[in-house]
């Protein structure tokens, strides 16, 4: 029973992993297979360790569906609400994958590893080939999200980015010829980098800059490292390069709300339609009316999607499909659908998932790079959080129970040391 327990676990977290990016279906299939596993290990061994994460995770999600049946709001049927709160406690998926992670570093590498390969296939799979031979230009004013709506590509393959930065040399000394990892590393990087630019997303960038500033900052303080000359000649040749491919969408993408921002400071106008940052504008606006309205509490699971529609302003409506369908901030969602209690919850998971990893690592559970990778795409997720919301979808809930499920896992398990090998 324990051999069929343990393919089980196996082949949900690989197809969890290599399906992320690049097979949906496979998502549900996968997620589905790491929790019967989960269930039945705990059947078969319930004394399992416990910290403050696991407790929190269960507690947000135990909130979400209590306040999910007793929720009332526009447009806000039984079905919309329940629907609603089980989604949001769905994230509670990265507590399974935690346990059958097991603090087990190779275990995590190997699905890192599976869910590149997921990424990169996933993205050529979806490729408009034919736009891109025809019209170059055309294809990179186009915002391809491979499969995703383009912000949320931009979170994944940002992420993926940060995974492929800071373990490098594992990437580079894995085995093999040298040159030739060496080579396949520097492809999929410019790849997935080539990825992440198309998305033309202003928050990703500017979410991906800071956490990539923060981790040099860790780096340099904890080893005096500074950045050679040969060093900061290649990243400004790599800057030059991006500048001459994309300097036009860019500009394009930063200038064309000028004017509509400059008419909204001045007061010449209140909104403008066509504009994406008029609509995130007042869609903070409304979230942040709507919140103080049940400050404590929220309204319930599902809210802010069903106040937008019940709305009738134009400000947040969008031309051609109708009202908004989210606030463009996970933190304001939260507060509108569960309130400040559920804020709270959410941002204590993350605050205990971080801890959780430094810990890891300064106890020598794991080692200095994934510790940073963890660490640094829990940061990067949590700044993309300020510009969109997508919890409440699969990929996302995907994303997370992987991401998440591997930074609970090594604050949680003792595992083996660093360097050990696990049975994957």
């Amino acid at each position: 029973m324990d051999a069929w327990i343990e393919r089980l676990r196996r082949i949900g977290l690989d197809v969890t992993a290599l399906a992320l990016f690049s097979a949906p279906a496979g998502v549900s299939v996968g997620l589905g297979l790491v929790v019967l596993a989960f269930l039945l290990r705990l059947l078969r061994r319930p004394g399992w360790p416990l910290s403050g994460a696991v407790v929190l995770a269960v507690v947000f999600a135990l909130y979400a569906l209590v306040r999910g049946l007793f929720a009332d709001y526009p447009g806000g049927s039984p079905g919309v609400r329940f629907e609603a709160a089980a989604q949001w406690a769905q994230l509670l998926v990265l507590v399974p994958v935690a346990y059958l992670l097991a603090g087990d570093q190779r275990r995590l590498l190997r699905l890192l590893g599976l869910a590149l390969v997921g990424l990169v296939i996933g993205a050529l799979w979806r490729l408009e080939w034919d736009l891109l031979l025809a019209d170059p230009a055309a294809f990179l004013d186009s915002r391809p999200g491979f499969g995703f709506p383009a912000n949320v590509f931009a979170l994944f393959s940002g992420t993926v980015l940060i995974g492929l930065v800071t373990l490098r040399r594992r990437c580079w000394h894995a085995g093999g010829p040298p040159a030739l990892r060496r080579a396949l590393w520097w492809l999929v990087a410019l790849l997935v980098a080539q990825g992440f630019l198309l998305t033309l997303s202003r928050g990703a960038w500017l979410a991906l800059a800071l956490t990539a500033a923060v981790g040099l900052l860790a780096v340099m303080r904890r080893s005096g490292w500074r950045p050679s000359p040969r060093l900061l000649l290649v990243l400004a040749a790599a800057c030059l390069a991006v500048l001459v491919v994309y300097a036009g969408p860019m500009a394009e993408r930063f200038a064309a709300e000028w004017e509509t921002v400059h008419g909204m400071i001045t007061g010449e106008i209140e909104y403008a339609a066509d504009s994406s940052l008029s609509q995130r504008w007042h869609a903070q606006r409304f979230g942040l009316a709507a919140w103080v309205q049940h400050p404590w509490l929220g309204w319930g699971p599902g809210a802010a999607r069903a106040l937008l529609a019940a709305s009738d302003d134009p400000a947040v409506m969008l031309i051609g499909y109708g009202p908004m369908e989210h606030l463009h901030n996970t933190y304001l969602e939260v507060l509108v659908q569960l309130g400040l209690l559920g804020l709270v919850l959410w941002l204590g998971l993350f605050v205990l998932l971080l801890r959780g990893v430094l810990q890891a690592c300064a106890a020598g559970r794991i080692d200095f790079d994934v510790a940073g990778f963890l660490g640094l795409a829990l940061l990067y997720l949590m700044l993309w959080n300020l510009f969109d919301f997508h919890a409440m979808h699969q990929s996302w809930r995907a994303f997370w129970a992987l991401l998440a499920g591997g930074a609970l896992s090594v604050g949680l398990c003792a595992g083996r040391a660093a360097g050990g090998r696990g049975d994957d």
